[in-house]
């Protein structure tokens, strides 16, 4: 699940078998429905299947509208862009920008729902952010404390430090492409706009000029680059959160340029006299003109400055104690139970609802790569004595669908989610009619192989999910079997662990 599971070579634990313990359905791992999966090129109409509400602001080739899923209910951001406006090299653009967001499994980057293409528009589907933009948030406040600044760059540091184990580089970071996710004052931020981010191979540089003047770093405007060019991004952000103003200024971008390439970095600024040694030393190793001498994205993560000053948003231990005894309890052995529960997660559930399961994924997630190891979890759970005695190479086989050796994001909701609550008739029964195309009561093969993103070569998967909720024998599966058999999971999931 995201794009880990497909570059992490890292085995499992030595004392973990690779396969369930029990129940044969989950046997082969070659499918496994992810956030990937989900994500499909939709011919047709947005308006389909949303209410467009109005326009919420301009992006990159097109306008921003508010949309209403008619289903769900819920709001998401829509970007429709004219395809009378753009060339064929611009389409295949963007559709990279989606290829590569499908595979980012994170709570701090953007998550993309759908993609419509009609006669007249591209419309790309994903997560709504309704506090605005960063920069905006820095005009407004004219420069943060450093205490709010850290958990900014946690939040930032931790989504390119995945993107980069990814093999991904954003290679243009800037305050207008990170998005809070509300208005309230705790509000996290969302990496967006991955339209000029590539895949990159290690060793290899990368050549093309992109980036925003203020931002892009010396070796870019020099031709030859690898991913440590978000780094000094990364650090031109933080130097102006802290100080309200760009380290490397000029009245034009060429005046910029030759700046960044020649100019010291100075905290002259009386400002600075009230920041402190460790983040100016942060900032100082981050905007090291010598790439080669510039720490990389995990060394800014794991430094002290934003460790020591980011970490006071986990939810209370009642909370964490509660999500933590639904983790250690999953166990769904019935591949169409586990893919839905993985598609409620993921397309019906606000974001709201997950926001301390969030907080909590991020405190166990202690090296900030977006997913979690045995040893994470081992660590997470020694927090509450009454885990002292839970099976993490048990857990980690149930909650590691896709067989990667970590338990990603979306794997972690799916299984510390309360189902006894989150499972409701009402979600079963708009999950089932998102299952069901036609609109004609029963889920076919050709659907649910079209919901949850299969292919003909795992058809025989597909089958399988059909005849465990087929109890009729007709072929498909209808809302009374649907809900009986997912219903049963809320039984599964709250019977007490046999890993304590």
């Amino acid at each position: 699940m995201g794009a880990c599971c497909a570059t992490s070579k890292s085995p499992k634990h030595k004392g973990s078998n690779n396969e369930p313990k029990s129940g044969k359905n989950l046997k082969d791992r070659k499918f496994s429905v992810s956030t990937s999966n989900l994500v499909q090129l939709i011919k047709g109409s947005v308006a389909d299947k949303y209410e467009i509400v109005r326009a919420i602001g301009d992006g990159g080739f097109g306008q921003v509208k508010l949309g209403r899923h008619k289903e769900t209910k819920l709001e998401r951001a829509i970007k429709f862009i004219p395809l009378s406006s753009i060339d064929k090299s611009k389409i295949a653009q963007l559709m990279e920008e989606v290829n590569i967001l499908k595979k980012l499994d994170h709570p701090n980057i953007i998550k993309i729902f759908e993609v419509y293409q009609d006669e007249k528009y591209l419309s790309m589907v994903t997560e709504l952010c309704t506090g605005g933009e960063l920069f905006d948030r820095i005009k407004e406040l004219d420069y943060f404390s450093e205490n709010q600044a850290a958990k900014y760059m946690f939040d930032i540091t931790s989504a390119i430090k995945y993107c980069h184990e990814a093999g991904i580089v954003h290679r243009d970071l800037k305050p207008e492409n990170l998005l809070l996710e509300n208005k309230t004052p705790t509000a996290r931020l969302k990496l967006i706009d991955f339209g000029t981010s590539q895949e990159f191979n290690k060793g290899k540089k990368m050549k093309k000029f992109i980036g925003t003047s203020y931002y892009v770093a010396p070796e870019v405007i020099n031709g030859s680059y690898d991913q440590k060019c978000d780094v000094w991004s990364l650090g031109v952000i933080l130097y102006i959160m802290l100080s309200g103003t760009p380290p490397f200024n000029g009245p034009d971008d060429d005046a910029i340029y030759a700046n960044i390439l020649k100019r010291p970095l100075s905290f002259s600024s009386s400002r600075w006299n009230f920041i402190s040694k460790e983040a100016k030393d942060l900032i100082k190793l981050m905007l090291n003109k010598n790439p080669e001498k510039r720490i990389d994205v995990g060394e800014v993560f794991n430094h002290s400055w934003i460790q020591s000053r980011a970490h006071n948003r986990v939810p209370d231990q009642p909370i964490a104690k509660e999500s933590l005894q639904h983790l250690s309890n999953f166990n769904i052995q019935n591949r169409l139970q586990r893919a839905t529960m993985t598609f409620i997660v993921s397309q019906i559930v606000s974001g709201d609802e997950l926001a301390n399961l969030r907080d909590i994924f991020q405190e166990i997630d202690e090296n900030g790569d977006g997913k979690l190891s045995r040893e994470e979890l081992v660590k997470g759970f020694s927090k509450f004595p009454m885990f002292s005695g839970v099976d993490v190479d048990e857990l980690m086989n149930q909650c590691d669908a896709d067989g990667n050796g970590y338990v990603d994001y979306t794997e972690f909701l799916t299984a510390a989610t309360n189902w006894s609550t989150a499972l409701s008739r009402e979600r079963l029964q708009t999950a089932f009619k998102i299952f069901d195309k036609d609109g004609n009561g029963k889920i076919s093969l050709d659907e649910l192989k079209q919901a949850l993103g299969g292919t003909e070569e795992n058809e025989t998967v597909f089958m399988r999910m059909i005849m465990d909720a087929d109890k009729n024998g007709d072929g498909e599966i209808d809302l009374d079997e649907f809900t009986q058999l997912m219903l049963a999971t809320v039984n599964t999931t709250n019977q007490p662990s046999n890993r304590i």
